[in-house]
């Protein structure tokens, strides 16, 4: 993991690699590809801040679509 936002979340918020990488994939699954776009790192941002790593992904879908976050 050489993505300094992603690392700073994981300090941050105590990820561990498993919750970054459960975190990149379902960032991915929402259809965001570019971690280094100002969408991604909002939207990751988000998912930390209001502790949704462990939510499903189809919820965490509709959570991210019904805050305007994705499309």
């Amino acid at each position: 993991m050489e993505n300094k936002h992603l690392i700073d979340l994981s300090v941050k918020y105590g990820l561990s690699s498993e919750d970054t990488s459960k975190l990149v994939s379902m960032i991915y699954q929402v259809g965001i590809d570019d971690m280094d776009s100002p969408q991604f790192k909002r939207v990751a941002n988000y998912i930390c801040e209001s502790k949704l790593i462990d939510m499903p992904a189809e919820d965490l879908i509709e959570e991210l679509k019904r805050k305007g976050l994705t499309e």
